[in-house]
């Protein structure tokens, strides 16, 4: 091969290899060559309108409508603690135009307290985490109940002394319950409701003793002074209450988040689990979503696909171990 013809190949070689370099540099729809929506893309929702799940998922949505070049449509698939919309999900084709909220209880804690035709180690595919809800567990302003350890004290006393209300069997505060009892040796009274709202009223009008939640849910009757937050089941202290301890300090170490983003059926190609996760990504940075986030009391904690999964198998183990499968 001639001089010339060693210096054509070099300057091809160095061509291509700039132009790759170059292309991680484009925006997101040049990136994205191999794969663009064209029709309609939909977000499930195991919840009722309203609700945590629901408002991410709208928020999400309306944020994503100058980045993503299709509708992005919310449908609502209410029922068994989200996985009627997690097992449509996992039974859609993997191509980009199903997605639910998940990461909380239809992904964590359900298939420990009933038969699921999924497995949240293997029937999906997580795009993106958006947010942490951590637990709380809450008494009416006018509790006995001054503080965590005297409710824990209370509950020592004996079996079931100590009622708490949850957001429905085998939830994901059904299940930090679970675990509660298990790491501080105690037993309380379960009683399942049909979501937060009736989970909240039983509290004021005296029914149960405790409740758990999650903060966004409970901030209005937290700032209205009808409920007291004592504890908080999470790794960190909420900045919004920064006087409420977390369950780690008062030396009971349990630490299970309500966890919320965007799943996909298994086997996603790659190209479209990329380009969803950068659409969603670039989505949580709009002022739209900022918005939200500060109005509503959201705990932000974004991850991307990998390590959301890394997080719901963690939570899947921890529940387990608790109630022993």
């Amino acid at each position: 091969m001639s001089s010339d013809s060693h210096g054509l190949t070099r300057r091809h070689l160095v061509g291509a290899a700039g132009a790759a370099l170059g292309l991680s540099a484009l925006p997101l729809a040049a990136r994205a060559q191999a794969w663009q929506p064209t029709q309609p893309i939909t977000i499930l929702v195991g919840f009722a309108p309203g609700g945590s799940a629901d408002q991410i998922a709208r928020q999400l949505s309306y944020a994503a409508k100058d980045i993503i070049p299709v509708p992005v449509v919310v449908n609502n698939r209410v029922g068994a603690a989200g996985a009627i919309a997690a097992q449509a999900t996992a039974d859609a084709k993997p191509d980009g135009y199903t997605v639910f909220v998940g990461g909380g209880s239809e992904t964590t804690s359900v298939g420990h307290f009933r038969p699921l035709n999924y497995d949240s180690r293997t029937s999906f595919t997580p795009v993106i985490k958006v947010s942490r809800a951590p637990s709380i567990l809450a008494v009416r302003a006018d509790s006995p109940f001054a503080d965590m350890k005297a409710l824990i004290a209370e509950a020592k006393k004996g079996a079931e002394k100590v009622s708490y209300g949850s957001t429905g069997e085998g939830g994901i505060f059904h299940a930090t319950g679970i675990v509660f009892e298990k790491t501080a040796g105690l037993k309380l009274l379960h009683v399942p409701y049909r979501g937060a709202a009736d989970s909240m009223t039983a509290l004021l009008a005296g029914q149960v003793d405790s409740a758990f939640g999650a903060y966004e849910e409970m901030k209005p009757m937290i700032d209205a002074g009808r409920v007291r937050p004592l504890a908080l089941f999470s790794r960190a202290r909420l900045p919004a209450l920064p006087n409420v301890p977390t369950m780690t300090e008062l030396g009971v170490p349990v630490a299970l988040d309500n966890m919320k983003g965007l799943m996909a059926p298994a086997n996603l190609p790659e190209p479209i689990k990329r380009y969803l996760h950068d659409a969603f990504r670039k989505a949580m940075q709009t002022p739209g979503w900022k918005d939200y986030v500060a109005k509503s009391g959201l705990t932000q904690d974004y991850a991307d696909g990998a390590a959301f999964q890394a997080e719901i198998v963690s939570a899947v183990d921890l529940i387990g171990k608790a109630i022993g499968k």
